[in-house]
């Protein structure tokens, strides 16, 4: 069935230019134009072709050039189709960023069809011609309406509504974004203009379009306002590169109108003005924000250097972000041979003074001794920012320092697990008990992760097994569930129990179990013999009662070593064969 046009969509009469006599001022002024100016255009219109033919353009004869407007006109028309397809395009792709599933999300661009009122806004555009601009604008605003809508539905009907990185990959524009949304508006102009290869180019401008309008509507869905306003950005961003990419491919390749030919009246070119304004805004505010960050990045680099001691430093990872609304914030991975206190707040101070404003510095630090070691972090930081998605998605590094409240001697995540493991540098008077209440509280601040605290190793562990009230218990002996949790912290699978009887012992060991932990059981003792006292016979004086001692269990946390095991073979050996020597002097 053939699509049918929609009421109301800006276009009336036939499917053709309208010819028309230029009126006014400035076409009466072109009309009588001097020699001299004929000759600058002809001149330019020589370099135009010229230019055109060496970038593999064809040039278009007027005949030609004409049909190619038309036809570019009648596809960018708001039809029942393009409707149903954006509706169609963006529940896909909203369903796709929800699940993070870049498959998915590329698999709606297939049947996005907003490539053609954007090309028909940018063939506008080369014509200057207000009437079209107008036109493709109502359309592509329809359009990305849908797509909101559908975001804000489609957001509010799943069960699932978590920030994933596809989803905060398009809150906020950056150079790589820009490239590829002016690199898919040239592909795009030069595909319409030779008429091949539209179907493909189409799904990488959607893409470039299509995400970021249904971000801005799962930011408006969960009631996130940064969310949509920076996606909001990301897509005017994205939509200004695009149609100034065709614009300028339909002008050298001829495809536009001339400029004689421009109805230079009131209205069309305050339409004209108007919608350049909007597009060029967003695309300006890009380029200062751009160029803001490109400012920081090279201050950072040098500030983080110098705080971490220059000498065998080396940044992995660095990432800057800013807003209109906050502080611009530094992410950084270092690679370096040592661990230098207090870097973030040196690079802090540094920044502040080279910029004259405050800048919030999150910096990782990893140590590696030497070149293989380094190689290999900056391998395994690359290989984990391409599985996560983008460095957005970054853990809270400096809040959970600040929860810690002690010096970090090294930190690490698990993205896949949202796990933060930390390993403080071991202070004085700290128990197991206060590094796991430390590692709560910390966990607790952080929203979306999981804070895992490796508390200082210890070579043995003593576990109360069973106490009355009036028992003496060893000072150092701690509950069984908190000598649990600093094995599991210790990543152990197997340890040695002692010191109590064999029940006692396998009942430890089945809780071991439990938790992941194999333990063997060796010199087990024999139980405590049950305490009676006899009556005391007349006039006998009797002994106050020994206080009970609480029963208690030895963990081995550390396996026999090497050298050890060796040492205990050879002796055995010994022994066998001085055994075996006596036996045969003793034997007649």
């Amino acid at each position: 069935m053939p699509e049918t046009q929609l009421p109301g969509d800006g276009t009336s009469g036939p499917d053709t230019e309208a010819p028309f006599t230029p009126k006014g001022p400035i076409n009466e002024m072109w009309a009588a134009r001097p020699h001299w100016v004929r000759r600058g255009e002809a001149f330019f219109h020589v370099l135009r072709v010229k230019f055109a033919h060496a970038v593999l353009l064809p040039e278009l004869s007027p005949d030609q050039a004409y049909d190619l407007r038309q036809t570019v006109r009648q596809e960018g028309q708001l039809t029942h189709g393009y409707v149903l397809m954006c509706a169609l395009a963006a529940g896909i792709a909203i369903l796709g960023l929800l699940q993070s599933s870049t498959a998915v999300v590329i698999g709606a661009m297939l049947v996005s069809p907003l490539m053609s009122p954007i090309a028909a806004m940018g063939f506008g555009f080369a014509s200057l011609d207000g009437h079209r601009i107008r036109d493709s604008i109502r359309v592509v605003a329809i359009g990305a309406g849908i797509g909101i809508a559908t975001g804000i539905v489609l957001t509010w009907l799943s069960p699932i509504r978590n920030a994933t990185p596809e989803i905060l990959a398009r809150t906020e524009p950056n150079l790589l974004d820009l490239a590829v949304a002016l690199f898919s508006g040239i592909a795009g102009g030069y595909s319409t203009v030779i008429g091949k290869g539209g179907t493909a180019i189409g799904v990488a401008i959607a893409t470039a379009l299509m995400p970021p309008l249904t971000v801005i509507g799962y930011g408006i869905g969960v009631l996130q306002p940064m969310f949509a306003l920076g996606a909001l950005l990301l897509f005017l961003t994205n939509l200004a590169a695009i149609t100034f990419a065709f614009a300028l491919i339909a002008r050298l390749s001829g495809a536009a109108r001339p400029f004689g030919k421009v109805e230079w009246t009131p209205r069309y070119a305050t339409i004209l003005v108007a919608a350049f304004l909007a597009l060029a805004t967003p695309l300006t505010m890009t380029l200062m924000k751009l160029t803001n960050e490109a400012r920081i990045r090279s201050a950072a680099q040098e500030a983080i250097i110098a705080a971490c001691g220059e000498r065998g430093v080396t940044i992995a990872q660095l990432d800057v972000s800013s807003s209109l609304l906050g502080s611009p914030k530094v992410k950084a991975l270092v690679i370096a041979t040592s661990y230098t206190g207090n870097a973030e707040i040196a690079a802090e101070n540094a920044l502040k003074e080279t910029l004259g404003e405050d800048v919030d510095v999150s910096l990782q630090q990893v140590l590696a001794a030497d070149v293989r070691s380094q190689t290999q972090a900056m391998v395994d930081a690359a290989m984990e920012r391409t599985t996560a998605g983008i460095a957005a998605d970054v853990p809270p590094y400096k809040a959970i320092r600040q929860k810690v409240g002690l010096p970090t001697r090294s930190i690490w995540t698990d993205r896949a697990q949202r796990m933060v493991y930390l390993e403080p540098v071991p202070a004085p008077d700290w128990t197991l008990a206060d590094y796991r209440a430390t590692e709560k509280a910390a966990s607790q601040g952080v929203n979306g992760w999981t804070v895992r605290l490796m508390p200082p190793p210890q070579p043995r562990l003593t576990v109360l097994l069973e106490a009355s009230e009036d028992a003496q218990v060893p000072e150092d002996a701690i509950a069984t569930d908190l000598g649990i949790w600093a094995l599991q912290r210790w990543g152990l699978g197997e340890v040695t129990i002692s010191g109590a009887d064999h029940a006692r012992l396998t009942a430890l060991a089945r809780l071991l179990a439990d938790a992941g932990i194999a333990a063997q059981i060796d010199g087990a003792v024999a139980p405590p013999p049950e305490t009676s006292q006899a009556p005391a016979k007349d006039g006998a004086r009797t002994s106050p009662p020994a206080s009970p001692r609480a029963i208690t269990a030895t963990i081995a946390v550390y396996a026999t070593s090497p050298s050890r095991l060796e040492a205990q073979r050879a002796e055995r050996e010994a022994a066998a064969r001085a055994a075996a020597l006596e036996e045969s002097f003793s034997a007649p």
